[in-house]
Formats: C-alpha cells, structure tokens, sequence
C-alpha cells in the first residue's frame, strides 16, 4: 500500500472535488435515492435549472453521473466515491462524540477489521451513570435484556443480578448464548440454581462456551440492541458507562464481533461444566 504522505496531493485533490461544492453533494445525495430529472432535482433543492446544469455538466465530466434518456443517475464510480464521504462523514462524528470514551479506555479487544467500522456507532447513546443516578448503566442494561427474545453475550466480568434475570428469561424461552471466562462460569453456576441452569443447557435455550484467553471487552447484542462495554486504561472493567445503540447497522457489527470471539471458544456442555468447576 503506497504511503498515505505520497497519495496526499491525490486525495486532496479528489475530495476537493467532491465536497468544495455542496450543490455537487446535493446533486448526488438526490440520485442517490435514484434517477432523477432536472426538473426533480430543482423540486428537491429549489436549485435553479442553469445551477444544476452546471453541476450536472462536471459530474458528467467526472464520470460520477450519467444521463439516461432525460434522467440522470450515479455511475457505480460515483456511487463510491459518495459512500466513501458518507464513511469519512461518519467516522468524524463517531470519534468526535466519543473521544474521550476512545482515548481513555481500552479497545485492544475489538480486532482491527471491526475498529475500521465502528463508525455505525456514531448515532450511539453513551450511557452514563451519575452522581444522581449511580444505577443507571446498569439499570438500563437490565431494562434492554427483558425486552430481548435472543441474547449474545461476551464477558469477562458478573453481577449477581444479571444471573437472576437471565433465569428468569431462560424460564420465558428467550435464547442465549455466552462467551465466558473460566471465572465467571464458575461464578455463575455459584449463584445460579443448577436445575433451571442444567435444563437450559440440555433444552438449548442456553448454550455457554468458554473463551481460555484474557477477554477486555464485554458486550451485549441482541434482536433489538448492542451494549459495549470497555476496560479503563487502568486494567478495571468501567461498569459506570456503556455504549448503547439500537442501529440495525450497529447490531450486525456487534455480531460479526461476537462471531469473532465465538470462533475462538470452546462450547460448554454439562460434562466439561464439571471439569470447569473442580478445575
């Protein structure tokens, strides 16, 4: 890959182009939708007919717009160059509205192929709790679970209360399935009751695997939200803030970060719980 410092003068170039005129962006984000006339286009924006056709005559220069008959639509070219702004776009919302999440916590846990997306964060609600509300992280997060018909957890951190919900979801048929430490397995069936964990298991409305390495991230994705959790720079779980959203865009990255850890995990079944328990 050529060094960014040499494509310099390229990129600027090229993202002058697309972005020093916002009747341009306005153009493209309208054909975006579809092929439009100049008529449609002038409905749209209220732009005059000799703006657009001026506009339109350097985007046909560009090969980011073609006509087709008295229409004119994105070329798949275009259509490129537009998604990589909107990329751009919303990579700088994301981290200007959580820096301070991103610089002083640890994201080691999130693989680089999934950092360079988190982007589908970026209309995420930062859960806090307060001076006011010392509960609230942790409140929020039991109110999203009982909502949830099919949960997916990795953690490497437990609370005796989310042990005695997910029971009682267990008991509604909600499905899960968790990527735990050792520790908190055997923390888990500690503070669980054996015969409703036991028949969750061989029901499979319950299926635990084992993740043998350190874990510092813990998550939630479910069919209706995505909760992350982070580790403060200092090595301690920040159990007082919670990265929440309920995009479809962020749910599917949160699964594709929990298929990342399921590769990596051992299934847990009732003969190897023992093992884990006397190990």
């Amino acid at each position: 890959m050529r060094n960014l410092f040499e494509l310099h003068d390229y990129i600027q170039d090229d993202l002058k182009f697309m972005v020093k005129s916002k009747i341009r962006l306005q153009i493209m984000f309208s054909l975006l939708e579809g092929p439009k006339s100049m008529k449609e286009i002038n409905e749209v924006h209220n732009l005059s007919f000799a703006t657009i056709s001026n506009n339109i005559k350097r985007l046909l220069e560009e090969n980011l717009v073609r006509k087709v008959t008295n229409t004119f639509e994105l070329t798949r070219f275009g259509k490129l160059k537009l998604d990589s702004i909107i990329d751009f776009h919303q990579s700088t919302i994301f981290s200007n509205r959580f820096e301070d999440l991103l610089l002083n916590h640890d994201i080691s846990g999130i693989p680089d192929f999934l950092i360079q997306d988190m982007s589908v964060f970026s209309d995420s609600e930062l859960v806090q709790s307060t001076p006011a509300d010392i509960y609230k992280t942790h409140n929020t997060f039991k109110h999203l679970l009982n909502e949830s018909k099919e949960i997916f957890g990795v953690s490497p951190i437990s609370h005796p209360d989310y042990t005695e919900l997910f029971q009682e979801l267990l008991k509604s048929n909600v499905k899960a399935c968790l990527i735990l430490t050792d520790d908190i397995i055997k923390r888990t069936v500690t503070t669980a009751d054996l015969k409703t964990l036991t028949s969750s298991i061989t029901n499979r409305n319950l299926e635990l695997w084992r993740y043998s390495g350190e874990l510092k991230i813990a998550f939630t994705v479910a069919d209706n939200f995505v909760s992350l959790g982070l580790f403060s720079d200092d090595g301690t779980y920040d159990q007082n803030r919670d990265l929440v959203s309920k995009e479809k865009d962020a749910i599917d990255w949160a699964k594709r970060l929990f298929d990342y850890y399921h590769q990596r995990s051992e299934k847990v079944g009732i003969t190897n719980l023992a093992k884990i328990m006397v190990s």
